[in-house]
């Protein structure tokens, strides 16, 4: 099949080291999502990251900014809950344009974005489970893409809340809009200034305690319902299984969810015929 014109796929990432990944991490992972993208026949897409810029150094927030409004699409690594790439999200969300969010599979969800699907990847980033996760990252691209040129209802994020009136940027110059950003960019920032601190109250908090028996009630539920869902999914999203802890004695509210998607999976690697 001929590929249609050029479209821009933008990358939302960490590419510096932090706290459990190393530069050559990200590095990987971005190679990753390029892949992905070149997986798709039907579109041919330039897949780079938002924040290149080849501008000078007074300039580069305004490409930023522009690059995320001008995206056919944006794929957004939330791994690792970088500030940097929250705000980055943050921003594309205001534009309620076609977004992605990936995330890996240490990482929690985050609740203020819980409406848009996630798909999550191994951080080992084991081969196997790659090549699956980079053919449904392919998948989920073109299919998000098509609706958004489809639909003229189509939302990614604010639909989900009510009307709202989406801004616009000049395509040629942003500098009729700087009062807009910065109203948004502050609004954002304040966001992030309390989830940095709700981070930091967590940190000592009972979320880091294992209840007794945890593990056990867990590979129990998994070798009697034989569940074979994401192990992040059944956390998230099953009442079923949050009901069994319950049931169980163990209030999943206590507990990290990254240690029930670990204990989890552990559970299903053991039981479950892959």
């Amino acid at each position: 099949m001929e590929k249609v014109q050029a479209k821009r796929c933008g990358i939302i990432m960490p590419i510096a080291a932090m706290p459990g990944y190393t530069a050559e991490h990200w590095s990987e992972v971005k190679t990753i999502i390029i892949e992905s993208t070149q997986l798709i026949s039907e579109f041919n897409f330039t897949t780079e990251i938002v924040s290149n810029s080849d501008g000078e150094i007074d300039v580069i927030h305004k490409r930023i900014i522009q690059n995320l409004y001008n995206a056919d699409i944006v794929v957004c690594d939330i791994s690792g809950r970088n500030p940097n790439v929250l705000f980055e999200l943050g921003m594309r969300l205001t534009f309620d344009k076609p977004t992605i969010l990936i995330k890996d599979d240490e990482t929690d969800f985050i609740f203020d974005t819980g409406v848009i699907e996630h798909i999550t990847y191994p951080k080992d980033l084991r081969f196997s489970k790659v090549v699956d996760f980079k053919k449904e990252l392919a998948r989920r691209i073109k299919l998000t893409y098509e609706k958004s040129i489809s639909d003229p209802n189509f939302s990614t994020f604010l639909g989900n809340f009510g009307e709202f009136k989406i801004p616009s940027l000049e395509q040629t110059t942003v500098s009729d809009v700087n009062q807009l950003i910065l109203d948004e960019m502050s609004a954002i920032r304040g966001e992030l200034s309390v989830f940095k601190k709700e981070v930091a109250s967590t940190k000592t908090s009972n979320y880091d305690i294992i209840p007794s028996g945890l593990k056990q009630v867990i590979a129990n539920y998994i070798n009697e319902t034989k569940d074979t869902f994401d192990s992040a999914d059944i956390v998230i999203r099953k009442q079923e299984f949050i009901e069994y802890l319950r049931f169980n004695q163990i209030d999943p509210k206590r507990v990290s969810k990254n240690i029930l998607i670990r204990f989890v999976k552990e559970a299903q690697d053991n039981e479950l015929p892959f």
